[in-house]
């Protein structure tokens, strides 16, 4: 049975390229068909497939916060070849 998921893929690949170039009702019923699917999964699964989305958005969140509270440790650019930075004046 789990050998015939794959035949969903195109399906699926199909919807995301009709909500990515569709009109605005095509989007709409992309994201409905999404939280009714994700419904499903709760009615299905129980709690974790409430708890694991959730748990996924906060480690996002946690990475983006580090990115930018960080960023200019993370993403410095290297000093100029033989060259110091100026001296900043006190008068």
């Amino acid at each position: 049975m789990e050998f015939f998921a794959f035949l969903y893929l195109p399906v699926i690949a199909l919807l995301v390229w009709s909500a990515w170039r569709g009109n605005q009702t095509e989007r709409l019923v992309f994201f409905v068909n999404l939280m009714a699917l994700w419904a499903s999964a709760i009615w299905l699964f129980g709690y974790p497939a409430l708890i694991v989305p959730a748990l996924g958005l906060a480690v996002g969140a946690l990475g983006l916060i580090v990115i930018v509270t960080a960023g200019d440790s993370l993403f410095a650019r290297p000093a100029k070849p033989g060259g110091q930075a100026p001296a900043h004046s006190t008068a």
